[in-house]
């Protein structure tokens, strides 16, 4: 009962913040993606806090959306604001559509129907509908407060995580709380969910310091010449660079910590971008990279990493693992290349396909293409790679413009997300599903602004 009326106040304040601030209730839907883990019951109805904060931003855009709606507005209609709004989503509208649709079709050819629509409402229609408010409310401006938002939600997973790598409490598994073969897991059921999350947090941050030291120093040459930066303001920059850098840093070892490998793939791959295409900051990150790969040689070489895994399963690494669950997957796809197995169907579906007995069956094919493929069909990956190309097209559109840091930070991001995603499940997760549209949508709004600097 108490639990019941914690929740009900929380979702009474927050529903209050959303209705007078949505901005802010935004800013906490993304410091809050974790809370997917708090769960309760709506009548027969499962719900998570992450679910209920979705639904409740949404509600309170809807409503504010419609009390300002003025009927006479379409007598004002004209085709010319119609190709205005179309131009905003040129290219991307489509490839949503198509992906609710696949999504919807692969409801109706689940094994389950009811586990089908729980996946179908976490994994597709809250998202989106976040996705759909936040690029209706968030501006430019405000980027660098949803990043400093995420970097609030890394630094209190990774703290939990630091905790269990000190203590070996607070982590559910047994094999890995014990102290040689201990994996933590942060506020998450498992390490790599922790992996998951963190990776490409840690890339984004890591441009948002290069930005703030960028900026600090320009700015300090500037008043060179004429007067010293004013010591308060020196002051706050020097500690937001310095609690960024630390942030970073727990991050980085709680990543190590999990023991996921693809996770470190995931944030060399995005350094990598970042030196490739960060212009004029490729100082800052070409050092890092060649230290990287020193270090990763060195740890190579003396045993300290192994990248087919230091916590094996009897009978196979984590590389044969996966590579035998792939080659399965395939051959069971194959089948059903058209439709899939539908949302929550892989399991099943795998039955007549499993051939290792001592590899489990897994809820996906821990790959990225694979997953896609494999619950909603053809038609779901292939808008999945249509979002995917749009992404990184608008990402090196006006590639000589004011936005290009920004978008190189995204495109880095991303870049960490699919490279892990080839070894795990970066998507088919309540705050990954979330995480992925609040990609998608900071993109958007980039070049929303960039738009209109451009006259387009």
């Amino acid at each position: 009962m108490f639990y019941t009326i914690l929740i009900i106040l929380y979702f009474l304040g927050f529903g209050f913040l959303a209705w007078r601030k949505m901005e802010w209730a935004i800013y906490a839907v993304v410091f809050g993606l974790p809370s997917y883990l708090i769960r309760f019951n709506v009548g027969p109805l499962p719900m998570t806090v992450l679910e209920g904060m979705i639904l409740i931003s949404f509600g309170a855009w809807l409503v504010k959306s419609f009390k300002h709606f003025n009927i006479l507005a379409f007598k004002q209609f004209s085709f010319r604001k119609l190709k205005q709004w179309t131009e905003k989503w040129k290219g991307l509208l489509g490839p949503i559509i198509l992906f609710l649709l696949a999504g919807s079709m692969a409801v109706m050819v689940a094994p389950d129907t009811r586990v089908a629509m729980g996946l179908w409402k976490a994994y597709f229609i809250e998202p989106i509908l976040f996705f759909i408010v936040f690029v209706s409310v968030v501006r430019k401006d405000d980027l660098k407060n949803i990043v400093w938002a995420l970097a609030g939600s890394s630094l209190v997973v990774s703290v939990v995580a630091v905790y269990q790598k000190i203590t070996g409490e607070l982590i559910a598994n047994d094999f890995w709380a014990a102290e040689a073969t201990r994996r933590v897991s942060g506020v998450f059921p498992y390490p790599n969910a922790l992996a998951l999350y963190l990776g490409p947090i840690v890339v984004l941050l890591i441009g948002l310091l290069a930005i703030l030291i960028s900026g600090y120093k320009k700015q300090k040459q500037e008043y060179k010449n004429t007067t010293r930066l004013p010591a308060r303001q020196e002051t706050q920059e020097y500690i937001k660079i310095v609690i960024l850098t630390l942030i970073i840093v727990v991050n980085l070892l709680a990543i190590y910590w999990s023991g996921s490998k693809g996770a470190m793939l995931g944030i060399a791959a995005g350094i990598f971008f970042y030196a490739l295409f960060w212009a004029g900051k490729r100082k800052y990150f070409w050092p890092v990279v060649v230290v990287g790969i020193l270090l990763a040689g060195w740890l190579w070489q003396s045993g300290r990493i192994n990248l087919k895994g230091n916590y094996s399963v009897e009978g196979g690494d984590s590389v044969s693992v996966r590579s035998e669950m792939w080659q399965e997957s395939w051959q069971m796809i194959k089948d059903h290349y058209i439709l899939g197995a539908g949302l929550g169907g892989y399991q099943e579906a795998m039955v007549g396909y499993h051939k290792k007995e001592y590899i489990e069956i897994y809820l996906y094919p821990h790959n990225i293409f694979l997953n896609f493929w494999s619950e909603i069909g053809l038609l779901g990956l292939l808008a999945f790679i249509v979002i995917i190309v749009w992404y990184y097209w608008r990402g090196l559109a006006h590639a000589k413009s004011g936005g290009k840091e920004i978008k190189v930070i995204l495109m880095a991001a991303m870049t960490a997300i699919i490279i892990h995603g080839l070894v795990d499940v970066p998507y088919f997760k309540n705050d990954l599903s979330v995480f992925f549209w609040l990609m998608i949508g900071l993109m958007f709004i980039v070049n929303i602004g960039q738009k209109s600097q451009d006259g387009v």
